[in-house]
């Protein structure tokens, strides 16, 4: 199967656009001739071949940031670089700034914000109506969750909420369903946390822990 293996840039300076690649940007040379350059980070590999005309192609890359203004700021203070763009906000999870570099480079820094930095509790995904005490309760647990598992466990948890409300033979998930739930999905040595954050929620876990280790 045929696959792409690098990004074709035009530029007029491959001393220029080399360093800026490799000394700010991370990447590295791995074959420099009179035709070309080519220099990789790993994961993306740009080939620089020689401009043919006046006209500057360019080269978008996307540099994530925990910190916008710091990797901002820091950009900015390179020679041969501009500001174009500034915080903008793309959506409620993404901001970005876009930097002129040297020889056609654009760089769009962007900062992505998760959920916990956004203070939102997104949907659960439900395929049955449920009590509202029962969503709440589900979203508020999952703070517990780390970020990288979140997502699965949302997920799991909610398909054995609903699991156990249609052992019931029932159309709507409890606050039982999602307590028992929520129990069944989370290991074992994370119930002490579990238990103490219910509580502190006012739901007493004991009865939905049944037969459970605690």
């Amino acid at each position: 199967m045929d696959f792409v293996i690098s990004v074709i840039h035009p530029v007029a300076d491959f001393a220029e656009a080399t360093a800026f690649l490799c000394d700010t940007l991370g990447f590295q040379c791995q074959q420099a001739t009179a035709e070309a350059v080519i220099v990789d980070n790993g994961s993306l590999a740009v080939r620089l071949v020689p401009a043919k005309d006046a006209v500057q192609s360019s080269l978008h890359l996307e540099l994530h940031s925990q910190n916008l203004a710091l990797t901002t700021d820091a950009l900015l203070s390179l020679p041969n670089v501009s500001l174009i763009t500034r915080d903008i906000t793309i959506s409620p999870q993404r901001l970005e700034s876009r930097i002129q570099g040297p020889q056609g480079i654009v760089i769009i820094v962007a900062q992505a914000f998760n959920e916990d930095e956004l203070e939102i509790m997104p949907p659960l995904p439900m395929s049955l109506l449920w009590d509202d005490d029962a969503e709440q309760c589900v979203k508020q647990m999952l703070r517990l969750t780390p970020l990288g598992f979140r997502e699965a466990a949302r997920t799991r948890i909610t398909e054995q909420a609903e699991m156990l409300a249609g052992e019931e033979v029932a159309i709507t998930v409890t606050i039982a369903n999602a307590v028992r739930a929520l129990a069944e999905v989370t290991p074992a040595f994370q119930h002490p946390a579990l238990v103490s954050a219910l509580q502190q929620h006012g739901i007493e876990p004991a009865p939905h822990f049944n037969g459970m280790a605690q």
